[in-house]
């Protein structure tokens, strides 16, 4: 059995085992769907050329995605466009480049998809002895970005907490628990949905933005490697008709040193406190991962300087950022 699941696991079909130790059952533990991302252009100076970057889902080991296709109405005059892969620290993010002339000052460039998410889950049993290996002092994983930092409140706090626990496992589930008894869900007020380490500690409210932050902040202080990755996100159970999602979604996963990463959820925890512990160690299946990472570069670079993070589309006018651009996304489950 366990060479079975190896194998699997080496394919990219199952994304690991329950946080039981039971193996994941493809058919119950997975989603399909279809995507239409729809990209809205407004107020566009006709006659000016405008470069676009679209997040372009892609294929890993949690999801599968297939019949990917863009269709432009008449508002633009295409003059080039290409699937371009990020570079550097960036290399895990896809993205369609459209470079027009504006006709017209509205439009829509449409985006469809059929996609297969499975549940990432991981045996915590497995991942609480770790090689003791440390992370390189220059990986991608421990470097801060704008919002996202060691202060010396999340240095004061993460080095508490971790002298708690011996093991990564354990360290990690000492910030988890701690930044649920630190902060609340919540989309009140101005400052929340940016990521923002101050928001995140002083306000002690945010969104899933905010709360992945604070965890990985906590955890690039005491050298463990984490990562950000956002997307679109369904409802829990599937629906019969297609319905307009919400903005986004976002997760975070760390990394066990000899075991590989470990995946949490510490919004939906924080909204379904009574299930907290299945949030730690698994994600669940409806959700699709469109980009990783923070203070992003598209390709080809933007001239605007790195962007927070990528699930919206980025458009800029005569090297300008323009503000004219918003998407909305269906989900129609199978």
């Amino acid at each position: 059995m366990k060479k079975l699941l190896l194998l699997l696991l080496t394919v990219g079909i199952l994304s690991g085992c329950g946080t039981l130790g039971k193996p994941i059952d493809r058919d119950r533990d997975s989603r399909k769907f279809d995507i239409e991302y729809v990209v809205e252009l407004s107020d566009c100076p006709v006659g000016e050329e405008i470069k676009i970057w679209i997040p372009y889902p892609g294929n890993d080991d949690h999801q599968i995605v297939k019949n990917v296709k863009f269709s432009f109405d008449d508002s633009l005059k295409k003059i080039k466009t290409s699937k371009e892969k990020g570079k550097g620290k960036d290399h895990n993010n896809s993205m369609m480049f459209v470079h027009a002339k504006v006709l017209k000052p509205a439009g829509k460039i449409t985006v469809t998809y059929s996609a297969e998410r499975f549940v990432n889950a991981v045996d915590l049993a497995d991942y609480s002895n770790d090689s003791g290996d440390k992370a390189s002092r220059d990986s991608e994983y421990l470097t801060p970005s704008t919002l996202c930092f060691v202060t010396p409140r999340i240095q004061k706090e993460a080095d508490a907490l971790s002298a708690l626990s011996p093991t990564t496992l354990g360290k990690a589930r000492r910030f988890y628990d701690h930044i649920l008894s630190q902060m609340a869900y919540s989309k009140a007020g101005k400052g929340w949905g940016r990521g923002d380490i101050y928001h995140a500690c002083e306000v002690g409210e945010g969104n899933c933005t905010d709360f992945h932050t604070y965890f990985s902040a906590l955890c690039m202080a005491v050298g463990i490697e984490s990562r950000f990755q956002i997307g679109m996100w369904g409802k829990y159970s599937p629906e019969a008709d297609r319905y307009k999602t919400g903005g986004y979604h976002c997760w975070a996963e760390f990394y066990v040193p000899g075991k590989g990463w470990v995946p949490v959820d510490i919004s939906e925890a924080d909204k379904d406190v009574a299930n907290k512990d299945k949030y730690f160690g698994s994600q669940t299946a409806n959700r699709v991962t469109l980009s990783s990472g923070r203070d992003l570069t598209l390709a080809p670079a933007q001239a605007g300087g790195p962007i927070n993070f990528f699930v919206n589309p980025y458009a800029e006018v005569n090297g300008k950022p323009f503000s004219g651009i918003t998407k909305s996304c269906y989900w129609q489950d199978r």
